[in-house]
């Protein structure tokens, strides 16, 4: 009995405090830049989980020199192409072990400290996931101008079904993976299967459901470098208008349980007005979209126009 508790507390002590899943599809030029800002990171107790999804590229070979790093725990390559990426998000959780989880997407790039930053925050608030600002760059890592309103340049933590109503059924305020840190036990009760149905959208199902396990915490400081290029899964999404006829469905899926108000749906429904409106939208993809959303009583050109005061209003 005595050497079973012994053997169960080695395994604890082998356990790191933070799981790194790194999920890779032909991101050759990226991946230094990538496992180099990974294996930087100040925070000394992690363990880095490599997967590829069968790239056609070289990436595979980069990888194979990175898996032979001490922080490397394991590299899992894909015999085919899943074609989901949440499929590689589940693949990482079963194989992970830490207490908490980054999913650092392979063509983004951290800051050094970004780990140790969430940790902090996560454990500060006593939060179920933490998450940073993160700057916008491009193919060429030059960054991207974007606004950023005032309630952004400061910490904060609320409640998770507060966080949701406010800040991720309309404009999804958690736009990357790499800049989030989350519990893995939360993860445990999130059905991946249901997640990777939606696959332009799953990863705002994914942070809706961890979010309704208890409080989210922000950290304002600039973290996490989310990277926009050709390649980018949700930039084909919106073209065709998927992730919006998606996450109609999402919203038509966790909206019930959460006692929404008319105001609360109407503004909902503005930013959907707007983004299903946007120029990179294909014609054929924006009716898709506006036959899903004209669903709801509150969508239309008065929505949108309500979204913009209420924006006008957060902004002053």
């Amino acid at each position: 009995m005595l050497r079973d508790v012994c053997i169960e507390c080695q395994k604890k002590k082998d356990m790191p405090k933070v799981s790194v899943i790194m999920p890779n599809f032909n991101h050759a030029p990226y991946l230094k830049e990538r496992m180099d800002s990974i294996l930087s990171q100040d925070y000394p107790d992690l363990d880095v989980i490599l997967l590829d999804d069968a790239s056609t590229d070289n990436s595979v070979s980069i990888l194979n020199e990175y898996a032979k790093h001490p922080r490397v725990k394991t590299l899992v390559v894909n015999d085919t192409n899943s074609g989901n990426p949440f499929l590689q998000w589940q693949r990482g959780l079963q194989e992970a072990t830490g207490e908490y989880v980054w999913i650092a997407e392979s063509d983004d790039v951290g800051e050094p400290t970004l780990v140790s930053q969430l940790v902090a925050a996560i454990e500060r608030e006593q939060a179920v996931l933490a998450f940073c600002h993160s700057q916008w760059i491009d193919s060429e890592g030059q960054t991207i101008p974007r606004s950023k309103d005032s309630r952004w340049n400061r910490d904060f933590s609320m409640e998770g079904n507060a966080f949701v109503r406010h800040f991720l059924l309309g404009y999804t305020t958690i736009c990357n993976a790499s800049g989030v840190l989350f519990r893995r036990a939360a993860a445990a009760h999130i059905d991946m299967t249901q997640v990777a149905a939606f696959r332009a959208s799953g990863d705002r199902l994914f942070w809706i459901q961890m979010a309704l396990q208890g409080r989210v915490a922000y950290v304002s400081r600039t973290l996490n470098r989310f990277r926009q290029h050709p390649l980018n899964v949700s930039g084909s999404a919106e073209h065709k208008g998927l992730n919006m006829v998606q996450d109609h469905a999402i919203y038509r899926l966790v909206s019930p349980s959460l006692a929404l108000t008319p105001h609360e749906k109407r503004l909902i429904c503005g930013y959907h007005w707007q983004a299903i409106h946007r120029p990179t939208v294909s014609a054929e993809g924006r009716q898709k979209a506006l036959d899903a959303w004209r669903q709801e009583p509150q969508f239309g050109r008065w929505s949108y126009i309500l979204y913009l005061i209420h924006r006008a209003k957060e902004k002053c």
